[in-house]
């Protein structure tokens, strides 16, 4: 998985304020991911720090914390539909992370592909 390179398009972005509209800490989450030009590698790194947790966490190293949460059936139904509402709550309490970074790590495992995410993961 190349998730360093994982980015979100303006598009992407504009689609998924309507799809969370209701969900403030969700929009916070697309805010900064904008602020980063589309970057998760770069903007999940500042909601950790602005929520004050596992700053010095990778990427890679959140996505596989998240990875059995996200594999879930339902959580990856949703996912592999292209829904990000109803996986951000399962993998925030799942994991222990703050719903901003489940938001953005949702929306990574959404972009990189179920598939391969959850390829090798017994749920």
């Amino acid at each position: 998985m190349d998730i360093e390179s994982t980015t979100v398009t303006p598009e992407e972005i504009a689609q998924f304020r309507a799809e969370l509209a209701d969900n403030p800490s969700a929009i916070a989450a697309l805010d900064e991911i904008e602020e980063c030009e589309g970057y998760l590698e770069d903007a999940i790194p500042l909601l950790l720090i602005e929520a004050g947790t596992e700053r010095d966490r990778s990427l890679s190293d959140i996505l596989e914390k998240c990875r059995k949460f996200i594999c879930q059936e339902e959580v990856r139904e949703a996912l592999e539909s292209g829904m990000i509402a109803p996986a951000i709550e399962p993998i925030a309490m799942g994991a222990g992370i703050p719903p901003g970074v489940a938001t953005a790590i949702g929306i990574c495992a959404f972009k990189l592909g179920i598939k391969k995410v959850c390829a090798d993961c017994a749920d």
